[in-house]
């Protein structure tokens, strides 16, 4: 062999070793329809909903056939062409652009605004921090006359010698007839009020009150009833978090990470061509964003096509469940016995008698029919019906008229008659009497036959020795 393919085929079998370690790093672990899943992607789904595994083993066992049947299931979506919708790829498209935006963001940003804000206001506000006040005002206008004056000085050391002989703050404040809004408390801190008001404010002590003094707004008295300091920065954090959102500060942090981006880049790239570019390559970046995408991708097919074959089947398949429950009828009985019929809400015994006898002649399914057809006046219901199998404790009235129990339930606004109609029944007689039991198991049903059909249609292969290395490779 030359020199020239030795070189070659060392190369060679050097890319080949490395293939080898990759796949050794996170080996394939099955293939389902043909696609494959590797073993990092089953470990994400198995510790992601066996938040408490206990036995590894035994919850890998008993994860796996689950985990197989919900694939089977995005696989059969994707066959249906599911994942081609128009509302599942704008759900989709959602959903990664909320996610992509926590990477796409300066993640430090917003915090160190709020940081910034939070030490302003600090410093703004200062060690003295909010004052809780109350004045007495004898309020002036520029230009009153010296008269004017010296009548509001003589008014506002009346009040203090009222209150320095004991009288209540507020009581003054009313004999002064000062206006009564300025007798409330208030919070203040320094900058806010003038500063002849603020010098005698913080000059007090809690519980203090001042000498008369005058500002530019005229003569006051202030009592200084307590105080705080400014609080940590915690205190305030999602409150200026709120205030810079709403002031688009998402934005900022967004073109402070495409900045960053673009000297990480290189290539005179744009902040905002940094962002596109990283946004592009966030799967296979981060291994933390990719699987919660296929997540998303999986669960909304799942979703859909779960809706389509098992749940909205079932509940439009009425002849179905019928059939259901009367082939499964030994499963399904009453611990005790059931009112099956409804609650009459009306306004004068005519209605309540009309409504019994018309619908004692029909099944509770025509109800509405007979409501509509002789109860609807003027666009408006004449009585109200509460329609239902009830068991003891289930309804107050039914309680009342039909078991005997109790003094009933409480009037329906608008309504001053209560009675009831139907009938008692020992055992369920059709899947509407035990509906929800028969719903679920119904659709129990029709999935378990669904996923038969699911295995047989698609090919499913797993790697035994792979998944022994589950949760234990490191």
């Amino acid at each position: 062999m030359n020199k020239g393919k030795r070189s070659f085929l060392s190369i060679l079998l050097g890319f080949v070793s490395l293939c080898i370690m990759a796949n050794d790093t996170d080996p394939v672990l099955m293939i389902i329809n043909g696609k494959e899943i590797k073993r990092s992607e089953f470990e994400y789904a198995l510790n992601k909903n066996n938040a408490t595994l206990g036995d590894n083993k035994k919850a890998v066992k008993e994860y796996l056939p689950m985990y197989i049947d919900f694939k089977l299931k995005v696989a059969e979506a994707e066959a249906q062409r599911l994942d081609t919708l128009s509302s599942f790829i704008e759900e989709l498209k959602s959903n990664r652009t909320q996610l992509a935006e926590n990477y796409l963001t300066d993640p430090n940003f917003v915090e160190r605004e709020a940081h910034s804000i939070y030490a302003k206001d600090s410093a703004t506000i200062g060690a003295d921090g909010f004052l809780n006040v109350q004045h007495i005002v004898i309020l002036l206008r520029q230009g009153d006359t010296e008269q004017v004056q010296a009548e509001a000085k003589a008014r506002i050391d009346s009040a203090y010698a009222m209150l320095k002989n004991g009288e209540d703050f507020i009581e003054v404040g009313k004999k002064m007839r000062v206006q009564p809004a300025t007798l409330n408390p208030i919070e203040i801190i320094r900058g806010q009020a003038y500063k002849e008001f603020e010098t005698v404010a913080y000059s007090l002590k809690d519980g203090e009150f001042s000498a008369p003094f005058r500002s530019p707004a005229g003569y006051h008295i202030v009592r200084r009833n307590s105080s705080r300091p400014f609080g940590q920065f915690q205190e305030y954090r999602e409150a200026i978090i709120k205030m810079l959102e709403r002031n688009n500060i998402r934005a900022l942090a967004r073109q402070a990470k495409g900045v960053e981006l673009a000297k990480e880049f290189g290539g005179g790239l744009t902040p905002e061509e940094a962002i596109a570019r990283e946004d592009s390559l966030l799967e296979s970046k981060y291994p933390e964003f990719a699987n919660l995408m296929r997540e998303y991708y999986d669960g909304l097919l799942f979703f859909e096509v779960c809706n389509r074959e098992v749940w909205e089947k079932s509940a439009k398949d009425v002849a179905g469940m019928e059939k259901f429950f009367k082939k499964n009828k030994k499963r399904y009985k009453f611990d005790t016995p059931r009112y099956r019929g409804a609650i009459i809400h009306a306004n004068s015994d005519e209605d309540i008698a009309k409504a019994k006898d018309l619908l004692s002649k029909v099944s509770s399914d025509k109800y509405k029919d007979v409501l509509k057809e002789n109860f609807y006046v003027d666009s408006l219901y004449t009585i109200r019906l509460e329609v239902g199998v009830f068991a003891i404790g289930d309804n107050a009235w039914v309680d009342k008229f039909v078991f005997e129990q109790g003094e009933g339930g409480k009037l329906k606004p608008g309504f001053t008659k209560v009675d009831v109609v139907g009938t008692i029944i020992e055992k369920p007689e059709t899947y509407k009497d035990v509906r929800g039991l028969v719903t679920n198991d119904y659709q129990k049903y029709l999935e378990e036959k669904w996923v038969k059909t699911l295995r047989k249609k698609y090919s499913v292969e797993y790697d035994k020795e792979v998944l022994k290395t589950v949760n234990n490779h490191n």
